[in-house]
């Protein structure tokens, strides 16, 4: 619990930091805060104009399709304010802050993934829950068992993709190069806003079993509606089991091998 609280302080601090210097540049801040919810408004509008013309897509009527969706940008969003690091980690390796990293007394890991903390996202997360509530109280009464699911699956899908950062940041110490790798993983992420039900057959196996975006994504809402089967769930929960540990003895590996930016 001590552990806890010490890394809990840290990441307040950190967060406190990033608001500060956000708040500096108040009109960037404020302009980047209003094109995120302008994006989400043109989504809904461009889902709104497809309904007009379909009934339902790939068997998801229009409330069940912004359920995808509102389910997509609460995972990734979270995963955006807690992991944000990665995307300044190979600048960290170059630099030779990662050096000072590893004599600090604080996980090396953590602060390469953790430490950076966007506020605008804390702030775009907020409407997207209410957005999300909406969606839920137009959905059919379901049971608590659903929404069990659909909460444990959300969980899952954000361990998930806290083993592709850590895998992306092992990657960086390992190369200190590979700083395009966030960004693709950014660019498939994008596919989960839709469920995969509506790709290719090859892509969709693609998405689950190769770059399990379905997993991240789409699982949580089709749990939700009872249409995930048990050997689904099975599948995700073990797939973080695995990816989880793997990535990190990665993590470790690469950090043995590491010989300071300046060597």
């Amino acid at each position: 619990m001590t552990v806890l609280r010490k890394y809990w302080r840290i990441w307040l601090r950190t967060a406190s930091m990033a608001m500060q210097a956000q708040l500096t540049y108040r009109l960037g801040s404020f302009g980047f805060l209003l094109g995120k919810m302008i994006r989400l408004l043109f989504f809904f509008a461009f889902m709104a104009a497809v309904f007009n013309h379909v009934e339902t897509v790939a068997g998801y009527n229009l409330v069940e399709t912004a359920l995808f969706f509102m389910t997509f940008n609460l995972v990734d969003m979270t995963a955006q304010i807690l992991f944000r690091g990665v995307y300044g980690a190979r600048r960290t390796v170059s630099e030779g802050d990662f050096d000072f990293y590893l004599v600090q007394p604080c996980s090396p890991l953590f602060r390469m993934t953790c430490s950076s903390v966007d506020f605008l996202d804390i702030i775009t997360i907020v409407p997207v829950i209410v957005m999300t509530g909406v969606v839920f109280a137009r959905l059919p009464p379901l049971g608590w068992q659903n929404y069990a699911a659909y909460a444990l699956l959300m969980l899952n899908g954000v361990v998930l993709i806290y083993a592709i950062h850590i895998l992306v940041a092992a990657l960086a110490v390992r190369t200190q190069e590979l700083e395009s790798a966030i960004w693709i993983y950014r660019d498939v992420m994008f596919m989960g806003k839709f469920p995969v039900d509506v790709y290719a057959p090859a892509v969709r196996w693609a998405l689950t079993l190769g770059i399990p975006i379905a997993v991240m994504t789409t699982f949580p809402a089709k749990a939700l509606l009872g249409r995930l089967s048990l050997a689904w769930v099975a599948y995700a929960l073990a797939l973080t089991a695995v990816a989880l540990p793997l990535s990190w003895l990665f993590w470790k590996d690469s950090v043995a091998r590491y010989t300071s930016s300046s060597s």
